[in-house]
């Protein structure tokens, strides 16, 4: 194997092959090159390739290394398991289940399947939602899981507790089993559940598995320690690889003492650093690495790169946040008349609550953005109510599937007649989609006649679809249940063909699924679970033609162009709950996301403050970021038009600071100098050629216009003036939209 193209760290991480490895890979580093050539030259030394188990927190990474392998080994990377940890122990659990007493066709509950069981259980049992959060329960129910611990055993941990929140878990843990279904949480659970309790099960695993590798390990939490600690306790042949200074999931059970403790927890471990960077710019790289040092809990490494100074940090101190939105507008316009694309900018904030402004702002300007982390495919009612139907023909037990569809479309079953049907279930031992066709004499007559064409029906939509294909299957229930004339009846935006599309979207899915079918699987039972392990940051297409807002700790693992990084202000980010920590954890789990943020940028970054937000409905006025104050000033500049001495930076906590636009600089004690080297003469900077002016257009009210991709239309209204001019076209069918004169592809229809 070539192993030339590797620099000296990485190579010597492929070339270590036996033993417990911890391997230190910085951000950009390349360490999914060093994964994939350590597993390919373990092949090429005789490891069989179904006795390598690749283990990561994502499908997209686990594709990607998966892909690379196969480049380099050919077709017998197939015959691995490279996966993330949910999906081995799902496969795991598929065919050993039956062991702990389970059926091995369980479905997986998503999020909204779990908030939906939770607020079932609080009507059983006469809780309210307001004394008693679903979210809280379900985040405390999910932190003992994550602790091994039943409900009892919890109780007695947390003793001041509230004993509601045991009684739900308890009724939640066994509504699970009834309707045959597992929590994200209980597949790691059970799985070492499983492990723990059939030794030959585990003696299985350890004789398949010979080398275990684990990637982003500074994000495993105890239970994913837990099963690699099981495996590879006789053997020891494990490779990890993370960096500690990019683990940002405590708030999520991340344990970061894996990491740090990974040489205590196998004697002799040999450690190995990558610290080249191959991502970003010397300027940006050193920002990070400045940032970073001022945590005390980390192992010693520093990034550097050869790839040049690049330009400076440049600083942007807002007024507003809509401020800060239009000078974001304004540069990604700048970008793209220079022949960037759009999909080559990212906004990357602390709080989803802080998407808001920027992604209304760049609609009005007509610049295409997609915001990750909301609403995702999976997540749209029309698909979920599908998905629903689906999930009760491959498991009858799923009573919240039903209870979502029972009433889609419309059949006249009020809360009474479901509350019937539940507990004609509960009476003969039966789910409530079998009670709805057998038991029928046992309920209200009343609701009985109500039920019973629900039963049929469904019982023929199961005789169906076990007989043809999954996806002739799922679109001819969608017709069966006249599905688009329900959504008309009930869709009030007027939204109804483009929730078709997804629909459609859906059944191309179904088809992927059915054309890559192994012989032998059952094609719904990989779809669901397909579905179920999704995530929306996997599905991302990176040479979309749009810019991503995100949390920052979504775009983790991600890397663009141009990353502006808003909300850089102290309560903000740091958040007022970390700087109110009597620990130093939370906040060096804050300076860690930081370092994350500004290690996704390749050419420039911004960071933005804002003098002003309002964020929750009320109005802030923050100090800038600390973040920002721990960056050497030669390896910034400020973005802002205009250089002035300020004489109110005492109130922003600066002595003799400067502001830039109405804003302060300076701050901890000392003088800050946020404007270009050629203005000061502080600091030497790379010539950066100026953007092209924007081109001044003028238009009047009720002008007709011509737009590129909307076609014609009529000024509404104009606010503003010059490069800032503001306007509103009325496109008919297209509606309303509003845009940057300067900047968006209109010119005036010629009378």
């Amino acid at each position: 194997m070539d192993l030339s193209t590797l620099n000296a760290p990485q190579r010597q991480a492929v070339e270590t092959l036996n033993g417990p490895l911890l391997i230190l890979a910085g951000a950009g580093s390349g360490k999914t090159r060093a994964l994939t050539y350590r597993i390919a030259n373990l092949v090429e030394h005789g490891v069989a390739p179904w006795s390598i188990l690749a283990l990561t927190f994502t499908n997209k990474a686990a594709r990607e290394m998966r892909e690379r392998t196969e480049a380099l080994i050919g077709r017998d990377a197939q015959d691995m398991w490279v996966t993330t940890f949910h999906s081995c122990c799902s496969r795991m659990l598929r065919m050993d289940i039956t062991r702990l007493g389970r059926e091995s066709n369980f479905l997986i509950y998503d999020d909204d399947d779990q908030m939906s069981l939770i607020g079932n259980i609080l009507k059983r049992l006469g809780i309210s939602d307001k004394d008693l959060p679903k979210r809280e329960i379900k985040e405390r129910i999910s932190d003992a899981k994550n602790k091994s611990l039943d409900p009892e055993r919890y109780l007695m941990d947390n003793p001041y507790l509230d004993e509601a929140v045991i009684r739900v878990f308890r009724e939640y843990q066994r509504s699970l089993k009834e309707c045959n279904a597992l929590d994200f949480d209980d597949l790691l659970c059970m799985t070492i559940q499983l492990l723990e309790n059939c030794p030959d099960v585990l003696d299985k695993y350890r004789r398949k598995f010979n080398y275990v590798l684990v990637d982003e390990y500074q994000d495993t939490n105890s239970l994913q320690y837990k099963l690699i600690e099981l495996i590879c306790r006789e053997h020891r042949n494990i490779c990890v690889v993370g960096d500690d200074d990019q683990s940002i999931y405590g708030w999520r059970g991340a344990d970061i003492r894996n990491i740090l403790e990974f040489e205590k927890d196998f004697s002799g471990a040999k450690v190995i650093r990558l610290e080249q960077n191959y991502r970003s710019t010397s300027n940006i790289l050193n920002g990070a690495n400045a940032v970073i040092e001022n945590n005390l809990g980390r192992k010693q490494k520093k990034l550097w790169t050869d790839n040049g100074d690049g330009e400076q940090i440049a600083l942007y101190t807002a007024e507003t946040e809509r401020d800060e939105a239009h000078f974001i507008c304004k540069k990604v316009m700048e970008g793209v008349r220079e022949g960037m694309s759009y999909g080559d900018f990212a906004i990357l904030y602390r709080m989803n609550a802080q998407s808001r402004v920027p992604e209304t702002t760049l609609m009005n300007y007509g610049i295409p953005n997609r915001v990750y982390g909301g609403q995702r495919f999976y997540e749209r009612k029309e698909i979920k109510d599908i998905m629903a139907y689906l999930r009760l023909m491959y498991n009858p037990s799923d009573d919240v599937s039903l209870r979502r569809i029972i009433n889609i479309p419309k059949r006249s079953i009020g809360d009474a007649s479901v509350n019937e049907l539940a507990r004609a279930a509960e009476k003969n031992g039966l789910s409530m989609l079998m009670a709805s066709i057998a038991c029928l004499e046992d309920m209200d007559p009343r609701a009985a006649k109500k039920i019973q064409p629900f039963g049929e029906s469904m019982a023929e939509f199961m005789a169906l679809s076990r007989t043809m294909p999954l996806s002739e299957f799922t679109w001819g229930l969608i017709e069966a249940l006249e599905y688009e004339s329900y959504l008309k009846s009930e869709d009030k935006k007027g939204d109804v063909e483009s929730r078709m599309d997804n629909l459609r979207e859906l059944i191309g899915n179904i088809k992927e699924i059915e054309k890559d079918l192994p012989d032998g699987e059952d094609a719904l039972k990989v779809f669901l679970e397909n579905v179920a392990l999704v995530a929306d940051i996997d599905a991302m297409n990176e040479e979309n033609g749009a810019v991503a807002l995100m949390t920052l700790h979504s775009a983790k693992g991600l890397e663009f162009p141009v990353v502006f990084m808003i909300g850089m202000e102290e309560n903000v980010f740091p958040t007022s709950r970390a700087k109110n920590d009597m620990s130093t954890s939370a906040m060096e789990e804050e300076r860690r996301l930081c370092y994350v943020g500004m290690t996704r940028a390749k050419q420039k970054l911004y960071m933005i403050n804002a003098k002003q937000r309002s964020i929750f409905g009320s109005e802030s006025y923050n100090r800038r970021s600390r973040f920002i104050d721990e960056i050497p000033e030669a390896l910034t500049k400020s973005a802002n038009p205009q250089l002035r001495q300020d004489p109110q930076a005492s109130a922003f906590g600066a002595k003799g600071g400067y502001s830039a636009g109405g804003s302060s600089y300076g701050g901890a004690g000392r003088s800050r100098y946020q404007v270009d080297s050629h203005v000061l003469g502080k600091v030497s900077a790379p010539a950066v050629p100026k953007p092209a002016a924007p081109v001044v257009k003028s238009f009047e009210k009720h002008q007709r216009v011509m737009h590129e991709k909307f076609g014609e239309g009529t000024i509404m209204d104009i606010s503003g003036a010059g490069s800032s001019m503001l306007v509103a076209i009325d496109f008919g069918a297209a509606g309303v939209k509003r845009f940057a004169a300067a900047y968006a592809p209109i010119k005036p229809i010629e009378e």
